[in-house]
């Protein structure tokens, strides 16, 4: 198991609305991954944001739209969130993943072919209508790539050799390098299963 997350601040403040966490847990070879990024950026994003990842963190047994929901009602007080969880079940070979906002998920197979992921309309602190899960394969090698709005869309991960996205903390950094918007916090968070 291969993990790289890196953030950055807007304006380089002390304070980062964008968070990203990853919990082993459950049965072997599984893996929770989240990316939060509180509404806005600078101190409140930052507690909207922590308040979502600490809650997913005491949670984790929850099925994601229990975690969801459970989350959408503990983090009511804050700015709220766009969140994104999945959840790697690398024995099945399965990943299963949910959003609520604008963070983005894609999964990167054999160096070729990239899957994007879809999150649903809402913000999670401030209610959404709506949680649809993408249960798709995810095999030996894979790199999932969770990150938040303060990175480009449509990043090419792709135009990166295969020995940079052999290395996930390069891969990250480049990421956060290269797509990176300056008019707000940024994270990217990058996961690659074992390679049998």
């Amino acid at each position: 198991m291969s993990l790289a997350i890196v953030q950055r601040a807007f304006e380089d403040s002390p304070y980062c609305g964008d968070q990203a966490r990853c919990w082993p847990g459950g049965p072997a070879h599984r893996m929770t991954l989240c990316m939060a990024d509180g509404l806005g950026h600078g101190l409140f994003a930052e507690k909207a944001a922590t308040a979502a990842v600490d809650y997913i963190a005491g949670h984790l047994a929850e099925p994601l739209p229990a975690l969801f929901a459970g989350c959408d009602r503990a983090i009511r007080r804050t700015r709220g969130a766009a969140l994104g969880i999945a959840v790697v079940d690398e024995e099945a070979g399965t990943l299963t993943y949910a959003g609520v906002g604008n963070t983005r998920a894609m999964i990167v197979r054999g160096g070729r072919d990239v899957f994007c992921l879809s999150s649903s309309y809402g913000i999670v602190g401030g209610g959404y209508r709506k949680l649809t899960l993408e249960t798709v394969p995810f095999l030996p090698g894979d790199l999932v790539i969770l990150y938040t709005d303060g990175i480009k869309e449509r990043c090419d991960v792709l135009a990166y050799d295969d020995a940079l996205r052999s290395d996930v903390q390069r891969l990250a950094e480049r990421i956060l390098r290269d797509w990176s918007r300056e008019t707000d916090d940024a994270a990217v968070l990058v996961f690659r299963s074992e390679e049998l």
